[in-house]
C-alpha cells in the first residue's frame, strides 16, 4: 500500500462548508468569484467557465442580437454530454451521444464543432473520449464495440478492438506515456488494458459477471492513469473505486454506498493528481465531485445540485490536464471547467 501524507482530511463540519460555495464569493482581491472552500478559507477549487451552446465561446449571435436581425438559428449546442477529455492546447472534446458525435470547444479560436467521425470511423454510438499529448484523439464506439483514432486533423487512422474483444466499450483513458489505453467494457466487467498504437492486449482485469470481490467489477463505469501507471476504476454497482499497479495487481479498493462524506453512492467520472495526491471522482446522486487522497480518505469536496456555476445536475464524466478539471454536467447540457489550485492548507494541528 502507498502511503500519502500530503492531504489530510478534513473534519465534517469543514466538508460541510465546502459544498455551499455554488454562488460567487467575495475574494481578498474585491472581485466575486465561485471558489471552494468559500471565503475566507484557502481556495482550492476555483470555477472558471462554462460551455453549452456556440455563443459561449463568442461565436454565433447573442439572443439579442438574433432578437434585433430575427435570426432563429443558434448554432450547435449539448444536449446530454456524458464524458470530456482535454486536449494539449486545454481544448475540450466532449461526447454527447444524443448528438451521436464529439463536441470540440476552443474558446481561443471560437471554436464549437460537432464531429461525427471520418472514413471507416463515423460514429454510431460514442461513449469515450482520450486525447493524447500530440493530439491524436481515441473515440469509444459502443455499437461498432471499437475504438477509433484520429489524427491531429481528425482523419480516421484505425480501430483498436472490435467485436471480437470488446462487447461494450465505454470509458477509456490513456497513460501518461500514451502507450497504453485502458477501455471499460461494461457488459463484460471487464477492464482492458490495451497498446494505444497496435491494440494488443496488454492485460484485462475483472471479467466475471456482477462480481463484488475484490480487484472484479460490477458495472465498471470509468477509467483514469495517474503520472506513475497506476489504473484507477470506478467500479459503479459496487459502490468503490480500486486502484491496480502497472502490474495489474489490485493496490487499493475503498468506497462504500451511504449518504456521509466519503461514502460513494453512485461513482462515475474519475481523475487524479498524483503530483497533489487527489483523487477526484464524480457522484451522480451527490451531485458533486468528491476528492480523496491517494490511500482513499476524504478531503473535501466542491459542487452540489444546482444550474448556476458549480452547481450540478447529474454530472457523469471528467477529466484533468494541468491545473484543468472538466466535468460533463450532463442534465444541464453543458460542460464546466474548474481550476485545481492546490492541495488543501490543513492546519498541522490537524494532524497525520
Amino acid at each position: 500500500m502507498r502511503h500519502h501524507h500530503i492531504l489530510i482530511a478534513f473534519a465534517l463540519l469543514a466538508l460541510g462548508s465546502c459544498a455551499s460555495g455554488t454562488a460567487p464569493d467575495r475574494t481578498t482581491g474585491g472581485s466575486a468569484r465561485v471558489q471552494f472552500p468559500p471565503f475566507p478559507a484557502e481556495p482550492v477549487i476555483e470555477w472558471v467557465a462554462s460551455y453549452g451552446t456556440v455563443s459561449d465561446v463568442g461565436a454565433g449571435q447573442s439572443k439579442w442580437q438574433r432578437a434585433i436581425t430575427g435570426e432563429t438559428t443558434v448554432g450547435p449546442a449539448l444536449l446530454a454530454p456524458t464524458a470530456v477529455a482535454i486536449g494539449p492546447d486545454n481544448e475540450l472534446y466532449v461526447v454527447d451521444q444524443e448528438l451521436d458525435g464529439i463536441v470540440i470547444i476552443d474558446p481561443r479560436v471560437k471554436r464549437f464543432e460537432l464531429f461525427r467521425g471520418a472514413g471507416q470511423g463515423i460514429l454510431s454510438s460514442p461513449v469515450g473520449v482520450a486525447v493524447a499529448d500530440d493530439g491524436t484523439v481515441y473515440v469509444s464506439d459502443a455499437l461498432a464495440r471499437a475504438v477509433h483514432v484520429f489524427d491531429t486533423g481528425l482523419n480516421f487512422r484505425g480501430s483498436l478492438g472490435g467485436p471480437q474483444l470488446f462487447a461494450h466499450p465505454t470509458s477509456i483513458a490513456l497513460s501518461a506515456d500514451g502507450a497504453r489505453l485502458a477501455v471499460c467494457d461494461t457488459v463484460s466487467h471487464a477492464v482492458y488494458v490495451i497498446d494505444a498504437r497496435r491494440g494488443d492486449v496488454l492485460m484485462m482485469l475483472g471479467g466475471e459477471a456482477r462480481s463484488g470481490r475484490e480487484g472484479e467489477f460490477h458495472t465498471p463505469y470509468a477509467v483514469a492513469f495517474d503520472d506513475q501507471g497506476y489504473l484507477y476504476v470506478s467500479d459503479y454497482l459496487n459502490f468503490r473505486i480500486q486502484v491496480f499497479d502497472p502490474a495489474g495487481d489490485l493496490e487499493l479498493a475503498f468506497g462504500k454506498i451511504g449518504d456521509r462524506p466519503g461514502d460513494l453512492n453512485r461513482p462515475r467520472g474519475i481523475a487524479v493528481d498524483s503530483t497533489a495526491g487527489v483523487i477526484f471522482e464524480v457522484d451522480g446522486a451527490f451531485q458533486l465531485v468528491q476528492m480523496f487522497n491517494l490511500d482513499g480518505e476524504i478531503l473535501m469536496w466542491f459542487g452540489g445540485p444546482g444550474k448556476g456555476p458549480g452547481g450540478f445536475d447529474l454530472p457523469s464524466g471528467i477529466a484533468r490536464r494541468g491545473d484543468l478539471l472538466a466535468v460533463a454536467d450532463t442534465l444541464n447540457s453543458r460542460v464546466q471547467v474548474f481550476r485545481f489550485l492546490g492541495p488543501p492548507d490543513v492546519p498541522a494541528s490537524a494532524g497525520e
